[in-house]
């Protein structure tokens, strides 16, 4: 699976926001993170938006994490920069009458919908950069979380 490239380069950014622990310039975060400057300005504000940056104006200003990366889910982010098309998906898919087949088929999407948000929610800023540190083994790591996540939904 690829991400967008707005949900790529907005977890991106949060990633270095959480690394420096400070406020940064969009000029670093941009270069550093390879992010086009102007589509970083534009994903920011939706980002500060949803609550998960704050943005300081004036000469040493920039941006910095509203939260700890803790409290911050890839899912969060995600929403935060894809909530309007989303919404107007939702909208058209449930405007759209169908046989009884295609009403399981969107059951069944429904379900995987439901998976996937289940699990990109479970995946925080911590534990992206916890799985970044043990390079060697971040496959066994989010499958681990993948399990984690199962059983939880399991007992739910």
């Amino acid at each position: 699976m690829q991400f967008k490239a707005s949900t790529d380069y907005g977890i991106r950014a949060i990633l270095y926001l959480a690394v420096q622990g400070t406020t940064c310039s969009s000029r670093d975060i941009a270069e550093d993170m390879s992010i086009p400057r102007d589509y970083l300005i534009q994903l920011a504000q939706l980002l500060r938006n949803a609550g998960i940056i704050e943005a300081r104006p004036g000469k040493h200003g920039g941006y910095r994490l509203a939260k700890d990366p803790s409290e911050i889910s890839v899912l969060d982010v995600m929403n935060a920069l894809d909530e309007d098309s989303r919404q107007q998906t939702r909208e058209r898919r449930a405007d759209r009458a169908g046989s009884e087949m295609v009403e399981e088929v969107k059951l069944a999407y429904g379900l995987i919908g439901e998976s996937f948000d289940a699990f990109m929610a479970s995946l925080t800023m911590e534990s992206l950069l916890d799985c970044v540190e043990n390079k060697g083994d971040s496959q066994a790591y989010l499958s681990n979380r993948l399990q984690e996540e199962s059983r939880r939904l399991m007992n739910a």
